[in-house]
């Protein structure tokens, strides 16, 4: 009887023992599965982002001018954005919209100050590279043609009010959030601003120490940045 028992009690562990390494093989295996599914979600998720970057960037094609496009996708972007707030969402989706946000606002910057300003902003892009090629010896001595400097200060002096105004219109319709809008509209006049610095800058550099007589045509940049601020709020 006492073998019996012992070999009974002998087999009960026995039966334990194994039943715990089965266990413990399955502890061990959860987490491993739970693993790869979620690997694969991560991955699903990822594909879906970069199809609606996909499908948004198709239907922007749609539009017709790249002014346009840049609209559309800068409200679409805006949108995904809020949401992602809203749902208190973090993590590299949110960077990838933010980054995609910031390039098409930059592209829209420009689109719109080619509206009043193309003429003076082609003349700063051309003149400026023309210094930089002759300070590295690849051409002669930039030439600038007087009459051309003297017709844009004259023109920007007379429109720039009413070139600001169409911008504060038009920004302020394109763009269905309010503060994406406003911070669009900052960076549109603070850009515009740079420019005409820079348009400021090349007729020092050309005209050193001998100002032309239509410099007293030339609009000061405390006079644009005060007008600038009736406008953008947030500057």
């Amino acid at each position: 009887v006492g073998r019996s028992a012992a070999s009974a009690s002998q087999q009960q562990k026995q039966r334990s023992n194994s039943d715990a390494d089965d266990a413990s093989s399955i502890h061990l295996a959860g987490p491993s599965h739970r693993g790869s599914a979620g690997d694969m979600l991560v991955s699903d998720l990822a594909n879906l982002l970069e199809e609606t970057v996909q499908l948004l960037e198709r239907l922007a094609e749609v539009h017709s001018t790249n002014k346009k496009k840049s609209i559309f996708l800068i409200n679409n972007y805006d949108q995904v954005l809020c949401i992602f707030q809203e749902r208190r969402v973090a993590g590299k989706e949110v960077n990838r919209f933010a980054e995609l946000l910031l390039q098409q606002r930059e592209l829209f910057v420009e689109e719109e100050l080619l509206q009043g300003f193309s003429k003076m902003i082609a003349f700063v892009q051309q003149t400026e590279g023309q210094f930089a090629r002759s300070a590295a010896g690849q051409e002669k001595k930039a030439d600038v043609n007087q009459a051309v400097v003297e017709g844009l200060v004259r023109e920007f002096a007379t429109s720039w009010k009413q070139n600001i105004e169409l911008i504060n219109r038009n920004v302020l319709s394109y763009f269905s959030n309010f503060r994406n809008g406003m911070e669009i509209l900052k960076q549109v006049l603070t850009q515009l601003l740079l420019y005409y610095t820079r348009f400021q800058d090349i007729i020092r550099k050309v005209y050193r120490g001998k100002p032309p007589a239509f410099s007293k045509d030339l609009v000061s940049t405390t006079v644009i940045l005060a007008e600038i601020k009736k406008y953008a709020l947030s500057i």
